[in-house]
């Protein structure tokens, strides 16, 4: 089989898989008490176009940022309606514009409707950038959680704390290198996901009636998978 017909199926594979996990999630939603039907179909919706996004990511297509701005204008409309302002004002003031970013940079860098981004490759200065910037928002966020909880007069627990904020950190630096169209961003998305599917299975491990927690730990399976296939395809994009 050659890495075209392999990156077919592969691609059907996740894309099936994940839209499954989707609709398995939104219709146990559905059949919650008081269950806002509009807003689970919606946000369903935006899943779909996230799972779509990842995919074309992965694959190097431009059209990725096209899905993802859907993903995260429907998910920024969710947390208003949350009334989660700290989270709200991460995804306007910092994933929306990423995409735009996103987009314009893989443009120079030769992806159109058609034609795949060339990727490139981080030397050591680079690492070292990235590295600077993942301390940074590391720091940040144990910052702003320790304000956050201390305020409000609870206890911090600084294991699932620093887990949050270690994800929180490799999701903002690797959002940066996917906009730069850099191969080692799938090196980061690969531990976000892996911690992912630590944190959902230590949740349904150790937390009473946690059966919730089967559908994100079954979703980050996929993108794990469909990280580790983007390593290959992304070397290849690179050369």
């Amino acid at each position: 089989m050659n890495e075209k017909v392999f990156d077919k199926f592969f691609n059907a594979f996740i894309l099936v898989g994940m839209t499954v996990c989707v609709i398995i999630s939104c219709i146990f939603k559905l059949q919650e008490p008081d269950a806002r039907t509009a807003l689970i179909l919606v946000s369903a919706f935006g899943a779909l176009m996230g799972v779509v996004s990842v995919v074309l990511s992965a694959n190097g297509s431009i059209w990725t940022f096209v899905f993802g701005l859907v993903d995260v204008l429907i998910y920024s409309y969710i947390l208003y309606d949350s009334k989660l302002p700290s989270q709200l004002l991460l995804y306007v003031g910092y994933f929306i514009p990423m995409e735009f970013i996103g987009f314009f940079q893989w443009r120079k860098r030769g992806a159109d409707a058609t034609k795949k981004v060339q990727a490139q490759r981080m030397d050591g200065r680079g690492w070292l950038k990235f590295a600077g910037i993942f301390a940074g928002v590391f720091i940040a966020a144990l910052a702003i959680s320790w304000f956050a909880t201390t305020r409000a007069g609870g206890d911090i627990l600084w294991r699932k704390t620093v887990l949050d904020a270690l994800i929180t950190s490799a999701n903002i630096t690797a959002l940066i290198m996917m906009a730069m169209a850099y191969t080692e961003q799938w090196y980061i998305w690969t531990l976000v996901n892996l911690a992912a599917i630590i944190q959902w299975a230590v949740t349904l491990a150790t937390v009473p009636d946690a059966g919730y927690a089967i559908v994100p730990l079954v979703k980050y399976s996929f993108y794990l998978l469909n990280g580790l296939n983007a390593i290959r395809i992304w070397m290849r994009l690179s050369r």
